[in-house]
C-alpha cells in the first residue's frame, strides 16, 4: 500500500506532476495536474494525446513514440517539449521532463503555451504535421507488412494441413471434403462446393457445411464468361445472387462468389465453388486457391488409380475365390464319381460270388433238414443260419453303398432325411462301433426336396470328423427338427473341440484339425458348399476338450 501523504509537497509545484511506481502505474496526481488534464484513468489513452514537438529520440516501436511513453521508460532524467492535442482545433505546449525520487517515477507538465509566438508554433505545428504523417506512413507500413506476414502464416498454416490430409489418406471423399473445410474458414464463407466435370456442365459430389447436402448430385450450369474463363485455367470472382444459372436458392443480398477450376494437365477434373460475405475474399488468397487446385487435382487422380488398382485387386481376389470354389467342386464331383465307379464295381464283384454262396446256402440248408436229427445235423442247421444273416448282412452293405452314392439322382427329390442319416450311420457303423454311444433325438419330419446324395456326404463328414475327435469313448447326438419351413440338424460330440487359431478359418479350403497325413481340409469346405447350393446355412460352437456341435439349417426347397 502506498502512503500517499509523502507526496503531498507535489501538489505545491507550480507545475502539473504525476508521480509513478516501478510498475509504470500511477500513484498519485497533483492538484495542478487535475485542474489541466482531468482525473484522467488510463495513462496509455493519455499519452496518445501527445505530440513531440523535436524529437531527437530513436526508437524501434513507432506506435508507442511518444513524449509520455519515453519519459516513462527513460532510466534517466528526461526532458522534452511535447504537443497536447485534445482536440482539432485546441493544442498546448508542455515542458515535460521526469526524474526519479525514493524509488517513484515524477513526471512534471510545465505548460508553456503562452511563452510561444504564433509563427513558432505555426512553424513547429507544420514540422509536426510532417512528422506526424511520416510516422503514420511508417506505421501504415509497418501494418501492411504485419498484415502480410500473417497471411503468408496462414496460408503455410492451411497449405500444410491440406497437404498431410493428401499425404495422409487415399480417400477422394475425405481429401475433398478436408480441402472444402479449410477454404470455409480461410474464407469465412457461406458454403463450399466441390463439382466434378460432366461434358459442358458439372455435378456437385461434394458440399461444406453438411448441413447444405440437398445440393448433391445438383447439375451446375454457368454463364458464358464464367464457363470461359474456367477454360482458360483462370480463377473466377464475381458477385451473385444465385449461386449458378439453374440454381433453386436466391441469396437475399449480393455475395462473392470463387470458381477455382481443377485442372490435371489439359484435362478438367472440376471446380471449386465458394460463396463468402467477403467483397475482396481472394484479392490476397489467389496463390493460395491456386496451390490447393494443384494439390487437389493430383490427390484426385492419384486417388481414383488407386481405387480402380483395389477394384482389379478385388476383382481378381473373387476370380481367384472362384476358381478355389470351383476346385472344390470338381474335386467333390471327381471324388464322388470314382467313389461311384469304384462302389458300383465292388458290388457286381460281390455280388455275383455272393449270388452262388445264397444260392448254394439254401440248397445245403434242405439237404441238411433230409438227414436224420442228431446234434450234428443241428450244429450244421445253427452254422447255416449264421452264414444266412451274414450273406443278407453283405447284401445290405452293398444296397447301402449304392443308395449313398446314387450315382444316377442329380435332380432335387423328396428325401426323408432321418432315413438318410441312419443310412450315412450304417456305413460308418465300424467308426462308431463298441466306441461311441448314437443318440438320436429324431422329429417327425416331412419329406424333405433336396440332393440326398451330395447331402449324404455332408452327414458323413460330420459325422466321422466327429467320430475321430473323440480319442477314447464318447457320445454324438443327433438332432432334427423341422419349423416354419426350416430343417435343421444338429451334431454334436462330447470330443476334443476346434482350436480358436483355427475357428474363423474352418471353412476354408486346406484347413484340418487332423494329423498329417490323415485330413486333407476338404471335407468342411466341401461340406459347406453343399448346405449352401441348399440355400442353407452350417455354423458350430465349440469348446476346447469340451466338444463341438455343428447345426445345418435348410429352406424348404419348391
Amino acid at each position: 500500500m502506498v502512503n500517499l501523504t509523502k507526496f503531498e509537497f507535489i501538489n505545491n509545484f507550480a507545475e502539473a506532476a504525476i508521480v509513478l511506481d516501478s510498475t509504470g502505474k500511477v500513484v498519485f496526481k497533483n492538484f495542478r495536474f487535475i485542474k489541466i488534464f482531468g482525473n484522467i484513468k488510463n495513462l496509455e489513452r493519455f499519452a496518445n494525446y501527445f505530440n513531440f514537438d523535436i524529437c531527437l529520440l530513436d526508437t524501434d516501436n513507432i506506435q508507442k513514440a511518444n513524449p509520455i511513453s519515453f519519459a516513462v521508460s527513460s532510466k534517466e532524467i528526461f526532458y522534452t517539449l511535447a504537443v497536447y492535442q485534445k482536440s482539432k482545433e485546441l493544442f498546448q505546449y508542455f515542458e515535460i521532463s521526469s526524474f526519479f525520487y525514493d524509488g517513484y517515477k515524477i513526471i512534471l507538465f510545465n505548460d508553456v503555451t503562452a511563452l510561444n509566438n504564433y509563427d513558432d508554433l505555426s512553424i513547429r505545428f507544420e514540422n509536426l504535421k510532417k512528422d506526424y504523417k511520416k510516422i503514420q506512413e511508417e506505421n501504415k507500413d509497418f501494418l501492411n507488412f504485419q498484415q502480410k506476414a500473417q497471411n503468408q502464416a496462414i496460408k503455410m498454416a492451411l497449405m500444410h494441413r491440406v497437404s498431410n490430409v493428401i499425404r495422409e489418406s487415399i480417400n477422394i471423399s475425405k481429401i475433398i471434403g478436408s480441402a472444402l473445410k479449410e477454404l470455409y474458414n480461410l474464407f469465412a464463407a457461406v458454403k463450399v462446393y466441390y463439382a466434378r466435370t460432366e461434358d459442358k456442365n458439372y455435378v456437385i459430389e461434394h458440399v461444406y457445411p453438411q448441413k447444405y447436402k440437398t445440393n448433391l448430385g445438383c447439375l451446375v450450369q454457368l454463364e458464358k464468361e464464367a464457363t470461359k474463363e474456367i477454360l482458360s485455367k483462370n480463377i473466377r470472382i464475381n458477385p451473385c445472387i444465385k449461386e449458378y444459372l439453374n440454381s433453386e436458392y436466391t441469396y437475399p443480398a449480393p455475395v462473392t462468389r470463387i470458381i477455382v477450376p481443377v485442372y490435371r494437365m489439359n484435362e478438367s477434373l472440376g471446380i471449386l465453388m465458394i460463396y463468402t460475405a467477403q467483397k475482396n475474399a481472394a484479392d490476397l488468397q489467389n496463390d493460395v486457391l491456386q496451390s490447393i487446385a494443384t494439390q487437389l487435382a493430383t490427390a484426385i487422380v492419384q486417388a481414383s488409380l488407386f481405387e480402380q488398382i483395389t477394384a482389379k485387386n478385388n476383382e481378381l481376389q473373387n476370380t481367384l475365390t472362384e476358381l478355389k470354389e470351383t476346385q472344390i467342386q470338381l474335386i467333390n464331383s471327381e471324388k464322388m464319381a470314382s467313389l461311384g465307379q469304384l462302389i458300383a464295381g465292388v458290388a457286381h464283384e460281390i455280388n455275383t460270388p455272393l449270388g452262388s454262396i445264397n444260392s448254394n446256402n439254401d440248397i445245403l440248408n434242405k439237404l441238411i433238414k433230409r438227414l436224420d436229427c442228431n446234434e450234428t445235423v443241428q450244429a450244421m442247421l445253427k452254422i447255416n443260419e449264421i452264414d444266412k444273416e451274414a450273406i443278407k448282412r453283405i447284401s445290405h452293405i452293398v444296397q447301402s453303398l449304392k443308395k449313398f452314392v446314387r450315382l444316377d439322382e442329380s435332380e432335387l427329390q423328396l428325401a426323408d432325411i432321418n432315413k438318410e442319416i441312419d443310412l450315412t450311420l450304417e456305413i460308418i457303423k465300424h467308426e462308431t462301433k463298441n466306441k461311441i454311444k448314437i443318440t438320436k433325438n429324431y422329429s417327425n419330419l416331412p419329406q424333405i426336396k433336396c440332393y440326398p446324395n451330395i447331402l449324404n456326404q455332408v452327414f458323413m463328414n460330420l459325422l466321422v470328423n466327429a467320430c475321430q475327435s473323440i480319442e477314447t469313448e464318447g457320445e454324438i447326438v443327433i438332432t432334427t427338427d423341422f419349423s416354419d419351413g426350416i430343417l435343421t440338424v444338429k451334431i454334436k460330440d462330447n470330443g476334443s473341440g476346434i482350436d480358436e487359431s483355427i475357428k474363423d478359418k474352418i471353412f476354408t479350403a486346406g484347413t484340418t484339425t487332423k494329423k498329417v497325413g490323415i485330413g486333407t481340409g476338404l471335407g468342411l469346405a466341401i461340406s459347406q458348399k453343399i448346405i449352401q447350393k441348399h440355400n442353407g446355412t452350417i455354423s458350430f460352437t465349440s469348446k476346447k476338450n469340451k466338444g463341438t456341435e455343428f447345426i445345418i439349417k435348410i429352406p424348404q426347397m419348391q
